[in-house]
């Protein structure tokens, strides 16, 4: 009888502790979404056109993660980032090419956007890809690189959710 007392009361033990994890993560992703109705709202006039979410967890060393962004025709964008699910900090880097390409440019550096939402316009880029880059005509695309600093003590077989971030991404175009 006692044994089962026991393991009655450490399965809903494991069942609460399981709960309340879920119950974070939930929040978490609610948060995600708040921030990207707020960077969609960020946007405007511009026309919405799309969004990526960039999900990572803080380690014990430096990452890199690259978003490839496409730039169709002559059309003017705004580029929204929202980085309030990011605790820690995070620099956002923008190129005209990617990582593996030892010429890119650097165009534009946000060097903290946790806890914040910026707003970036192609045309801003157009102008400093041009001044670097004599006889330029314009951006058919920009590479996007989120630096995430290592964070001395995180687990990096198992991060917990305080050691969790996002940096959300929200196009839009100029109709």
């Amino acid at each position: 009888m006692i044994k089962k007392g026991i393991l009655f009361v450490a399965f809903f033990g494991l069942a609460f502790l399981f709960a309340q994890k879920a119950s974070t993560l939930s929040e978490f992703k609610s948060n995600i979404k708040q921030n990207k109705a707020e960077a969609k709202q960020s946007i405007k006039p511009y026309l919405y056109d799309g969004y990526k979410n960039t999900y990572f967890n803080y380690k014990t060393y430096k990452q890199t993660k690259e978003v490839e962004i496409y730039l169709f025709n002559n059309t003017e964008y705004r580029l929204a980032f929202n980085g309030k699910s990011s605790p820690k900090k995070v620099t956002v880097k923008i190129y005209n090419a990617s990582k593996s390409d030892p010429n890119r440019i650097l165009l534009k550096q946000i060097n903290d956007v946790s806890g914040s939402n910026i707003v970036i316009s192609t045309k801003t880029l157009n102008d400093a890809y041009k001044k670097a880059k004599k006889n330029a005509s314009r951006l058919k695309r920009v590479f996007v690189n989120y630096e995430i600093p290592a964070t001395p003590g995180a687990n990096n077989k198992k991060p917990a959710i305080s050691d969790r971030g996002a940096v959300v991404l929200v196009l839009g175009y100029k109709n």
